[in-house]
């Protein structure tokens, strides 16, 4: 996943000599823009999301871009929208992913009659698929520790020029990462391309009101 990041970064940033002054037309304020999980996400990592029910490739990240009136600007991951759906997902999604599970282990749930249930310890069936509901739940709040963990590593900022049509990012940062300049439209959006082993990620920021 980490490479993945690394190339949406990669289409909101480019690495140049640090320049000053603020040439161009002003297009500061805050942006956003989404991506697709699938997007970003390894075909194994989707694939062993699929494996256990939940098939996650339309939920989308926001990425959202500031930019000040002082030529700087904040690219940041903003992972609420994307805990909503995907928690969503599992709720809507919750029977499949345990007889996934039970599968997994040579069960059905036809298997899991009330005295299987009292022999593992619990009062009935309902009363074990309840706990294994919980526990998958419970899980979520670990995974998406994880993910905010790994995503602020992504968060960046720093100096960013108009030229014509099209906007310079230079990130204040150690990596030298070469990358795409973004494309100002007509209806004000902020388009950037970065192109990886044959697949181009497209980002369009909106301008928010």
């Amino acid at each position: 996943m980490k490479k993945k990041l690394a190339l949406m970064l990669a289409t909101v940033t480019a690495v140049a000599t640090v320049f000053t002054g603020c040439g161009g037309k002003d297009i500061s304020g805050n942006y956003v823009s989404e991506i697709k999980l699938a997007q970003f996400s390894s075909q194994e990592d989707m694939q062993a999301l699929a494996d256990v029910g939940i098939n996650a490739g339309d939920i989308t990240m926001d990425v959202t871009l500031e930019l000040s009136d002082d030529n700087t600007f904040t690219m940041a991951f903003d992972t609420t929208s994307f805990k909503d759906q995907f928690s969503t997902l599992v709720d809507d999604s919750m029977d499949t992913i345990i007889d996934k599970s039970l599968e997994s282990e040579g069960f059905s749930r036809s298997d899991i009659t009330d005295e299987v249930a009292q022999y593992s310890g619990y009062e009935s069936a309902d009363a074990l698929f309840a706990d294994m509901e919980n526990e998958i739940k419970g899980s979520l709040d670990d995974i998406y520790s994880g993910i905010d963990e790994e995503l602020q590593e992504y968060s960046v900022s720093g100096d960013y020029k108009v030229k014509k049509d099209s906007v310079v990012f230079v990130v204040n940062s150690e990596d030298e990462l070469l990358l795409d300049k973004g494309t100002l439209n007509e209806d004000g959006s902020i388009t950037v391309n970065s192109e990886s082993d044959g697949t181009v990620i497209s980002l369009e920021f909106e301008l928010q009101q």
